[in-house]
């Protein structure tokens, strides 16, 4: 009778089984046909960094992809994820569970004989939910997407962390080079100003002259305390970018900014799609949230469980299996009247899908923006180091020229302390725009993608069991 039934609710249900989820169509904004500078074809090469040729920042960055404690939560979160993939999994399989309970009574009372018995009992039981209108695999396929979602996350971490690291190393070594550049001037300055004391002591130089030229040394000095302390902030940076001690970090010590090597490759804006994690990202997130629209869907319909218990009873337990009891029971449960709470839920779901769509067009538009200022900064650092080095050349020839004419008496003081500052000034713009050029090529790369590889090592300091083992595959 049980198979009767079964089957009959199969023929009255199967036919409305009909898929309740509906695809997005392409979610991604209008995207312009190419960059408004020129670029190469787009290729895939890893890591990004290699093209800086600095062994030492290789060191660093994969130092940092080691022990980086932002990035190690990512990989937790990844894992987590994961995990709920299995577990919403899980709902595709029957659950069976086992019992055995062994139990004692005694009663008695005033003018009533004591008496004793004992039961034995052991079970089994089964249920198992038909998934007839998708519910369980769209809680599947949400979690699924929301996995990747997370893997793509902890790419778009590990890339910005990438950027973080060679950036501040670029700081570094145009703190070093400012440091020897005011140590230079320090000492230039120093002998000038025992010659102005030395022609003030003839008459030939007045104590303003003397009173200029210690200004002059004493701001040097200044700002020499000024670099030496910013010097220990980037390598206090470094290390806590890298996860580890000052003392732990790998061995910094560049005086010169790698060669700028040529522009990376650009591709098309569209090739941001796939190449960009961030975007990537945002894209799982807006399928998985749109097949929770389709388990809340699917959650309004009747739920066709199935479950079946087999049970041994007996008073003596060694004739626990010699009797027992099956029951197999079908059961079709649905909503009647919930006041409103799952077609609520629906629309809730609806606007989440319409708040992560948002998102994955502001995030593709943010991805051209960030390239299209990359690619103009880049123009822009180019023609200013041109000009920078023509200030350079020009302002060190106006201060040979300005002492010369002091030292003859040809001109006061107040030309050579003018072109003192701005021989300074230039000189520093000098390494602060080779700086800006470099760190603005990082941020070109970033904004590419960065070339990131497809997997990824995961960090052997992470300590739980979760790390140390590979994930599971997800479907």
């Amino acid at each position: 009778m049980f198979k009767q039934l079964l089957g009959l609710w199969l023929v009255i249900l199967l036919p409305a089984c009909a898929i309740l989820h509906t695809e997005l169509p392409s979610p991604a904004p209008e995207l312009p046909t190419d960059w408004s500078r020129e670029t190469t074809a787009f290729c895939n090469t890893s890591p990004w960094w290699v093209q800086f040729h600095a062994p030492e920042l290789d060191a660093l960055i994969k130092q940092s992809l080691a022990h980086n404690l932002s990035l190690q939560q990512a990989w937790a979160r990844m894992y987590q994820a994961e995990a709920v993939v299995r577990k919403t999994g899980a709902e595709r399989w029957p659950n069976l569970d086992g019992s055995f309970g062994p139990s004692h009574q005694r009663t008695g009372g005033k003018d009533i004989p004591e008496t004793t018995s004992d039961n034995f009992s052991l079970g089994f039981s089964a249920g198992y939910e038909i998934d007839l209108w998708g519910r369980v695999r769209a809680s599947q396929e949400s979690a699924s997407q929301a996995a990747l979602a997370s893997k793509e996350n902890l790419h778009a971490a590990a890339l910005s962390l990438s950027g973080q690291v060679a950036r501040a190393w670029l700081a570094l070594i145009s703190i070093r080079q400012q440091e020897q550049l005011l140590q230079r001037q320090l000492e230039l300055n120093r002998d000038l100003l025992d010659l102005v004391q030395y022609r003030f002591s003839v008459s030939q130089a007045s104590a303003l002259d003397v009173y200029q030229q210690q200004q002059t040394v004493t701001a040097i000095e200044g700002s020499l305390i000024t670099a030496r302390a910013e010097k220990e902030v980037r390598l206090q940076q470094l290390s806590f970018l890298a996860g580890v001690s000052p003392a732990s970090l790998v061995s910094s010590s560049a005086q010169d900014f790698p060669k700028l090597s040529s522009p990376p490759p650009g591709g098309l804006p569209s090739d941001l799609l796939a190449q960009r994690p961030d975007i990537r990202a945002q894209k799982a997130q807006l399928r998985s949230s749109s097949w929770a629209v389709t388990e809340a869907k699917a959650d309004m319909l009747p739920a066709l469980n199935l479950t079946g218990a087999f049970t041994f009873n007996a008073s003596v337990l060694e004739s626990l299996l010699d009797a027992w009891v099956l029951n197999l029971t079908a059961e079709l449960a649905g909503p009647i009247f919930d006041g409103g709470e799952k077609r609520a839920e629906i629309d809730r779901a609806r606007g989440v899908v319409e708040e992560d769509l948002a998102t994955y067009r502001e995030t593709v538009l943010q991805a051209i923006y960030e390239v299209e200022e990359a690619l103009v900064r880049e123009e822009q650092y180019t023609l200013s180091t041109a000009n920078i080095t023509q200030q350079v050349e020009l302002t060190r020839k106006a201060y040979r020229e300005a002492t010369f004419r002091y030292l003859n008496g040809l001109s006061d003081y107040l030309a050579v302390l003018r072109e003192q500052v701005n021989l300074i000034t230039s000189q520093l713009d000098s390494i602060t725009n080779q700086e800006q050029l470099l760190a603005n090529r990082v941020t070109l790369h970033i904004a590419l993608g960065g070339s990131w590889p497809e997997t990824m090592q995961k960090p052997d300091s992470m300590s739980l069991s979760t790390a140390q083992h590979p994930p599971e595959q997800t479907p």
